[in-house]
């Protein structure tokens, strides 16, 4: 009964604040060498695996997704015939997102199309794997139309739709003769309904108790395990962390204006109120 109600709730957040806004970071405006990007207000780290993944510049190097630009991410200088199964994973702390597509130029060590290859696109949500998918046909093998760029739909994505999954970390894996990859055109979402999706929320077989709630500013949290714990704007920016000790902790948030907060740790998550 606890449970339906939980996401009884988490459903009404759902509607109330409902708030998705696209967009699409096309890397015109970042600065070349760097591992991060900032678009629509959410910073977004790169992390690389095997070989290293970071802003670039070609003149007509890119592609927009309907013409050629100039910036993008690519593992130029770490693409070699040793570097197999090399990783870019896309990475975000500040707000949860979904994704829509992105392009992807698929080459060889020296850059070449046509090679045999696959990627291996992950969805992660606080480290836990929400979906995986392989693709291992469709590439494009010359530069046409598309400036040599294949086009990674989410919402098709070996039949299944993926975009309307929220995470945290979107994880391209690339694998057979594979070795250079260059990124663009990156369609997102941000949901600044929630930060997590109704199924998300976990609990605790015991479950943790939060007090005063609605609250001025100071809360006690009262858990069975020390435990990190994040909050989180109805925007979904996070906005404080810290950890709780085994029974009872003090935490603040008078600091906070007032409105609607998510309080989460890695199982479970709870709407707290700020007066």
């Amino acid at each position: 009964m606890r449970k339906t109600t939980l996401l009884f709730i988490w459903s009404l957040m759902i509607s109330s604040f409902a708030s998705a806004q696209t967009s699409t970071e096309q890397f015109e405006t970042e600065s070349v060498g760097s591992t991060n990007f900032t678009d629509n207000g959410v910073i977004f780290n790169t992390l690389s695996t095997v070989a290293t993944y970071k802003v670039n510049v070609i003149q007509a190097g890119g592609w927009n997704g309907i013409a050629a630009d100039n910036r993008f991410i690519d593992n130029t200088g770490t693409a070699t015939s040793q570097n197999a199964n090399s990783s870019l994973a896309i990475k975000t702390t500040s707000n949860l997102f979904k994704v829509n597509r992105f392009w992807a130029y698929l080459g060889d060590a020296n850059g070449n199309l046509g090679s045999a290859g696959t990627v291996t696109i992950t969805g992660r949500l606080s480290g836990v794997t929400k979906f995986t998918q392989t693709k291992t046909t469709g590439f494009t093998a010359s530069t046409g139309s598309t400036n040599g760029y294949t086009l990674i739909d989410m919402t098709n994505l070996n039949g299944q739709n993926y975009s309307n999954i929220v995470i945290d970390e979107l994880r391209i894996t690339i694998g057979g003769n594979f070795r250079y990859m260059k990124l663009d055109a990156f369609t997102w979402v941000k949901d600044s309904s929630i930060v997590l999706a109704a199924n998300d929320v976990k609990t605790f077989k015991k479950e943790t108790r939060i007090y005063p709630n609605p609250t001025s500013g100071p809360i006690t949290i009262n858990t069975i395990e020390n435990t990190r714990f994040e909050i989180y704007s109805h925007a979904g920016e996070l906005v404080k962390t810290f950890n709780a000790v085994k029974g009872a902790s003090q935490a603040d948030i008078s600091d906070l204006p007032k409105g609607i907060y998510i309080l989460k740790s890695a199982s479970e998550a709870h709407k707290i109120i700020k007066e």
